[in-house]
């Protein structure tokens, strides 16, 4: 059976992983799974999500979230396509239990979905998924 490696590693430890993906990029021999080095920015159709500096621009203009607001929508951003609970947006966003997180996260969606695209009817970026959840939806014209 193969081994797995997970590492994390601090933001001003990036140097430490830049080395190890080098080295690891000459074995032929060695699946590795990587993710960009630079995740600074998150980049969509007329949307971009700076996540170092936790700003959102929508069409080249500034739009103010609360801290609430930006960590949802950049933790589905994150993930695009993949359909996450209410509850599950919670616990990720709020670290508490989501049993009871009522309608804190529908009210945290309509509010991103009304400052980015207030006249989208389909819901934007963010879409409802009946029964399931949220989804965010790189192309949401």
């Amino acid at each position: 059976m193969g081994k797995f490696l997970i590492l994390s590693v601090a933001d001003h430890e990036e140097h430490i992983l830049n080395k190890i993906m080098e080295a690891l990029a000459d074995e032929p021999e060695l699946d590795h799974i990587a993710l960009p080095l630079s995740d600074d920015t998150l980049p969509f159709p007329e949307l971009e999500i700076r996540l170092k500096e936790q700003a959102v621009f929508c069409r080249g203009q500034l739009v103010t979230l609360t801290h609430h607001e930006f960590a949802v929508l950049a933790y589905l951003a994150r993930h695009p396509g993949w359909v996450f609970s209410a509850r599950q947006i919670y616990e990720a966003v709020w670290a508490a239990d989501g049993e009871h997180c009522g309608t804190a996260v529908a009210s945290i969606i309509s509010q991103i979905r009304r400052k980015l695209t207030p006249d989208t009817p389909k819901g934007g970026y963010i879409r409802t998924v009946l029964g399931s959840g949220y989804k965010f939806n790189s192309s949401p014209f």
